[in-house]
């Protein structure tokens, strides 16, 4: 993974398995400078939207467009950094370059060609992060990927080594005089992350908290259960770092 300047990015996973992109759930939104960046585990249903808005009493600008793929996911974020007084981003994103894609990341071990793809992902999302920090944003909430199941089973692999080998280096900002935190939200998941400065970026764990009846037949999505966690989730770590919300 190439690198530059002095910042850290990060990544994870999360998508769609369809082709082309497609926006099933854009809420009016009543609060702009909270954002919502990303793909179906967002869009598909919105009820991860619909929940934060019952925890939060508003409604959340939610940009994220099921299908979509790392860079138009980039192309969101740029929309959302338009907005001088924007506070908090909500993200994921990744999975759908794998699912499109015509690399193997099913094999065991993985193949060169899905570590390529995660490399790429790592990479766009560091520029994006960059972004972020300079930009007008405090915060970033980074939804990760929790075990699919089923027939999508061989992918955990690829999602277990996105958390084992990339995010303890992408998220730790402490060589460039940072400080790193982590946590846990009881009963939704754990996280960890840095501040640098006023910027504050995490990556948020659910996979041992989703289990198979949170995951719908199609063996990727999130039920409303599923949904309900996730929003949890990311609701308790912005009470917890005080996130614009």
């Amino acid at each position: 993974m190439t690198r530059f300047g002095s910042f850290v990015p990060i990544l994870a996973l999360a998508a769609l398995p369809l082709t082309g992109c497609w926006d099933f759930n854009n809420p009016s939104a009543n609060e702009w400078d909270v954002q919502i960046i990303g793909d179906s585990v967002f869009d598909l249903s919105g009820d991860i939207h619909d929940v934060l808005q019952n925890l939060s009493g508003k409604s959340y600008k939610d940009r994220s467009v099921s299908g979509a793929k790392i860079s138009a996911i980039d192309s969101q974020l740029g929309k959302a950094l338009s907005r001088s007084s924007l506070n908090t981003i909500i993200a994921d994103g990744g999975a759908n370059d794998i699912l499109q894609g015509s690399m193997d990341c099913d094999s065991d071990p993985l193949t060169q060609g899905c570590l390529d793809v995660l490399d790429y992902i790592a990479d766009t999302m560091w520029n994006m992060v960059v972004d972020m920090y300079y930009g007008p944003s405090d915060d970033l909430a980074w939804l990760g990927y929790y075990h699919v199941k089923g027939s999508e089973a061989e992918k955990n692999e690829a999602i277990d080594y996105v958390y084992d080998n990339l995010y303890p280096d992408l998220f730790d900002l402490t060589p460039y005089g940072g400080s790193s935190v982590t946590g846990t939200v009881s009963g939704y998941g754990e996280y960890s992350g840095s501040y640098l400065g006023g910027f504050g970026t995490f990556v948020l764990d659910p996979r041992n908290y989703i289990f198979s009846s949170d995951i719908k037949s199609d063996d990727i999505h999130p039920t409303a259960s599923g949904s309900q966690k996730l929003a949890n989730l990311i609701w308790g770590v912005m009470v917890q770092q005080g996130m614009y919300r």
